[in-house]
């Protein structure tokens, strides 16, 4: 019984090539990417929305400098459209500086790029799925698949843990995603008690005599949930629970509280 993270994200692109990430376009990007993320970051799910204002970094996918610190040719790498993804303060300062960078020596890299394009090139797509396997990081907006596996995260409801979407093979490709997993704290200090959260809330909505599944539910939904956790929750319990009591809805939430403690 499993809720899953968005693996990647679907954002329409301008053509042109332009200063997305420190000019005077870099309004342009941001929206594309927050609604996209639906104002959640794309590593933790941390909502990006907080006193009803928006807060975010734009980060780079692949880190704008290499090894040593290159700067010589990452012009490209600081504004391409394609490397830039919505994340929280907190994942784009400590959780991906943790990392191997690329060394730029190594890739056929553009000084400047042309004025449009509509898909990656070549030279970046080798340094990013590198980038990926040197580090066992699933990069967003795009995500990360490697022979015919894409690699994904999971949240186990009945175990409360974040883990491997499905069985992805091989023990090598569920490393590769705990990896990820660890490096973004999803089960520490980014862990998200947001379905615990809602369940509670559930119970104490029900016992205080709403019994409408459907008025309980959008009472949660309205509220916004803190984490992108807490929205799949949701959605899992109205195609779940559509055709059900109301009594039976409130069962499952208390019994994934009560294995909230004992897990």
């Amino acid at each position: 019984m499993k809720l899953y993270l968005p693996e990647r994200y679907h954002i329409n692109y301008p053509n042109s090539n332009l200063d997305y990430y420190s000019g005077n376009n870099s309004r342009v990007i941001r929206n594309m990417l927050f609604r996209a993320s639906s104002g959640y970051c794309m590593y933790c799910g941390t909502s990006l929305v907080s006193d009803d204002k928006v807060n975010f970094q734009l980060e780079h996918s692949v880190d704008k400098e290499g090894n040593y610190n290159q700067t010589s040719k990452n012009s490209m790498l600081k504004n391409c459209k394609f490397n830039l993804s919505a994340a929280c303060s907190r994942c784009n300062m400590i959780y991906k500086k943790r990392i191997e960078k690329i060394d730029f020596e190594d890739y056929e890299l553009v000084e400047v790029c042309p004025e449009e394009c509509v898909n990656m090139c070549n030279p970046y797509i080798q340094m990013r799925n590198d980038y990926c396997k040197n580090n066992a990081i699933i990069l967003q907006p795009f995500g990360y698949s490697c022979d015919d596996v894409s690699y994904g995260v999971s949240y186990n409801l009945l175990r409360h843990t974040y883990e491997p979407a499905c069985e992805i093979g091989t023990d090598k490709n569920t490393l590769f995603v705990m990896h990820h997993v660890m490096r973004f704290a999803l089960n520490r200090e980014n862990f998200s008690k947001n379905v615990v959260d809602i369940c509670v809330e559930l119970c104490e909505l029900y016992d205080a005599g709403i019994e409408n599944i459907q008025i309980l539910l959008e009472f949660e939904k309205e509220r916004r949930p803190s984490n992108i956790i807490g929205v799949l929750f949701l959605r899992f319990l109205e195609d779940k629970f559509r055709e059900k009591k109301t009594n039976d809805l409130i069962e499952f939430c208390s019994m994934l509280v009560v294995l909230s403690v004992v897990v």
